[in-house]
Parts: structure tokens; sequence; C-alpha cells
């Protein structure tokens, strides 16, 4: 028994530690996330009930039943899911502290040839007629660690270009360590915004099982403008943005613009769209409605139209139709016949009908903006540091030297585990060098 109960253990570390296990369970996530790319991920319960009925199942078994019980509408933070990255970071850490890291100590101990027949299996092979105590100094002037015993030295240099698979693996770690987070704690939030306004964090579009919502914050949108090309095109669009205390003092203020995002501390805000919501109307300088416009997409273009109803003399009321093209300000009405009867300016006076004067002052404008964050994202750029690192120190070479002392001659050995080439010439150039200044 108490045999058996540190076998298993061991027997569980050598499984996990396994490349051909790592790599299986590499394609099973491979393929997990190949199937989160075919269903939607984090929508209504509506918009599967209605893509994937019941009545019309795909392949005959697919339903929106089917995709909830194994959680395809949410894979990346499925359980299932998760538990396959946790075993993937176990296989990591043991194969890096059974494997690798012993691997390594290795690498720094010295072993002495004793046999000349043990040269055969080198990269270099070098019967030299020179002094040890020249080749040695060669080899220490070139960085490499010596030790030696009796008649025989042994050397090495470039142990950094085995510490590279080491960092790999720690750079995966922190890249699946950095995602998991993000995934539970992290959220997105969409929001469409009047100029303006004062807004909370709502309309969640998704959300982790542990995120943590911050209330005691709140943010303005102070402006909002657009600017046009030559050819009227939109160019960009900016967000004027205060961010609020609990008590309205601002903590922050900054325009943005897409590509060009408010952030403060884990909190990121990104420009997304925008929208006219409505037209601020005076009638006879002394009245004001607000008439609301509704956008309307065609051929690629987008317009708003909105009506504008007005009273005359004999208690008749007309409705004229308003359409705005942009935010230049530029506005068309239209009568009860769809002809164009008058084109104006924001902020321009017009008499409407001989009787009735209107001001358009203002366009009420809205800013489309996503607020997320993303607490994992310092581990993932941090992992993306580490595997350039890696990158770098797998160009170094780890490169052996062997020597014995013989009667008439001294066998130089040695191997390397890249540019094989350069290192013969390498050793051969040394080892010319040390004939050289016997």
């Amino acid at each position: 028994m108490v045999g058996r109960k540190f076998f298993f253990p061991s027997f569980i570390l050598r499984r996990l530690a396994s490349l051909q296990f790592a790599i299986g369970l590499l394609f099973l996530i491979a393929f997990s996330i190949a199937i989160g790319t075919v269903f939607e991920q984090d929508q209504s319960l509506i918009f599967y009930k209605t893509n994937y009925p019941e009545t019309n199942p795909i392949f005959g078994f697919i339903d929106w039943r089917l995709i909830f019980l194994f959680s395809l509408n949410q894979i990346y933070t499925s359980y299932w899911f998760l538990i396959m990255l946790f075993v993937f970071a176990a296989s990591l850490i043991s194969c890096t502290f059974t494997t690798q890291l012993p691997a390594l100590k290795k690498f720094k101990l010295w072993q002495f040839f004793k046999y000349s027949r043990q040269f055969k299996k080198l990269n270099s092979l070098n019967p030299v007629k020179s002094s040890s105590n020249n080749i040695t100094y060669k080899f220490y002037k070139q960085n490499y660690h010596l030790f030696r015993q009796g008649n025989k030295n042994y050397a090495y240099a470039g142990l950094l270009g085995r510490i590279g698979p080491i960092i790999v693996h720690f750079s995966i770690l922190f890249l699946i360590i950095g995602s998991i987070w993000s995934a539970l704690s992290g959220y997105t939030s969409q929001q469409i915004i009047p100029r303006g306004e004062i807004f909370h964090l709502q309309n969640f579009l998704k959300f982790g099982k542990i995120t943590r919502l911050p209330q005691v914050f709140t943010w303005r949108v102070n402006d909002f403008w657009i600017t046009y090309t030559n050819e009227l095109k939109t160019n960009q669009f900016y967000s004027d943005l205060s961010l609020l205390n609990d008590n309205g003092f601002e903590l922050k203020r900054k325009t943005i613009f897409v590509n060009e995002p408010f952030v403060y501390n884990d909190t990121t805000i990104y420009q997304t769209d925008w929208d006219i919501l409505g037209l601020k109307v005076v009638i006879d300088d002394n009245k004001t409605i607000q008439i609301p416009l509704r956008k309307i997409n065609t051929n690629g273009k987008k317009f708003w139209i909105g009506s504008i109803p007005v009273d005359m003399v004999n208690e008749k009321s007309i409705s004229y139709t308003v359409l705005v093209n942009d935010l230049y300000g530029t506005i068309l009405i239209y009568n009860e016949q769809g002809n164009l009867i008058q084109e104006c300016l924001i902020g321009q006076t017009i008499n409407i009908n001989f009787q009735t004067m209107l001001k358009f002052s203002e366009l009420l404008t809205t800013t489309g903006l996503q607020i997320k964050t993303d607490n994992g994202l310092p581990l993932v750029y941090g992992s993306f540091l580490l595997l350039m690192i890696s990158t770098y120190l797998s160009f170094i070479s780890y490169s052996q030297v062997w020597e014995i002392e013989g009667t008439d001659c001294l066998i130089v050995g040695g191997r390397s585990n890249r540019a094989v080439l350069f290192f013969q010439e390498e050793l051969r150039r040394l080892l010319q060098k040390s004939k050289s200044s016997v």
C-alpha cells in the first residue's frame, strides 16, 4: 500500500508531462475553439430558439437545447473548456519541473569522456599536437565554462539557449491564466448616449461569472462632432468624455475617436458609432419643440427624416417632412405632396408658409460607446514578451567540447545543438590558434 501510494502521483505526473498527452489536449482545445466559431456566442435565448429550433434541428440533432446543455453558446467560459485549459496548464507545469529544469541542471554539470571511442558520436573530431593549456585558454577566452579531471577536460557555452523552451512554457501559462481571468472577470457594455448626458454602466453584451461592476464612477458626454473629407464622406467622429466620481467631480477628461480610446485603470471606452436622435425647432420665437428623427439606410447611404406639425390660422394642421443628410447642418423641408419647398441651415430662421417662422436651433446627436474591462490583459501582454525573449534565446547555440590527453597527441571533439557547420569552423579556428601559440 505504501508503494502504491507513491506510485500513483508519479504516474500522473509522467502522464501530464508526456508530449503526446499535451499535443492531444492541445488538439482538443483547438477543436473546441473552432466549434466556437461555428455557433454564435453570447446571444440571447430568443436568438438560439429562432435559429436552432427543435422542430428543424441541424443534422437531425443540433437544436437550442443541445447548445445550452453543453454550453456551446458560451464555450470560452464553459466549465469543460476551462477544465481543459487547467489540465493543459498542469501538463506544462509538470513538464517544466519534471523534465526541463532537471535537464537544465544536467547541462551545467561536467561530463568527462574516458575513452576515445566516445568521440565518434560528436559533430567534430580533431586529433591535434598542441598543449592542453593553450587550447583550454583559447576556450576560456571564448566564454566557455571549463572543468578538468586528470588528463581530461570538458567545456560548455551557450547555456542560455537551453532556457528558451522553459520560457516558452511560462509564456503559454501566462497566456492561459490571463485569458481565463479576462473571461471570468471582464465585461463588455454597449451604450448609445445623447450629447450632454451623464450615464452609468448598463446594457451589457457579456460579462464573466465573477465580474465585479464598478458603480462609483459615472461618465458624461460633453460634446460630439464629425469631420468630413472633401468628398463629403465621414472622415472621423469624436466624443469629448469626462469621468466623474460619486460626488460629481471630474477625474479625467479626454476626446476619443476610433482607435484612440479613453483608458482609466482597467476600464477602456471605445468610440464605435454615432446617430442623430432628433432636432430642436423654435416656432415663431416663442415655442420650442423637439422632433424625433428616424434613420434610414438606402444603398449604403443613410439619412434621417422627421415630421413637423405646424398650426395654421384657420386651425388646420399641416405636417412638413424634414430630411437631414449629415451633421453639416443642411436641412431639407418637404410639403405633404413630397415636394422640396425649402433648404436651410442650423441656426437659420425661415418663413415656412408666409406666416410661420421656424428656426432649427440644434441637432440632437448620440454617440455609440463600448465600455469594456480586460483584467487579464497585462498577463497576456507579458506572455507575448516572454515569447519574444524565448525566440531570441533559441538562436543561442549550446556547445560542448571534450579533450583527452594521449601519449603523442591531444584528442579534441565537440558538438552543438544548432549551427553545426559554424561550430566546426570555430573549433578548427581555435585549434589552429593554439598550435601557432605553442
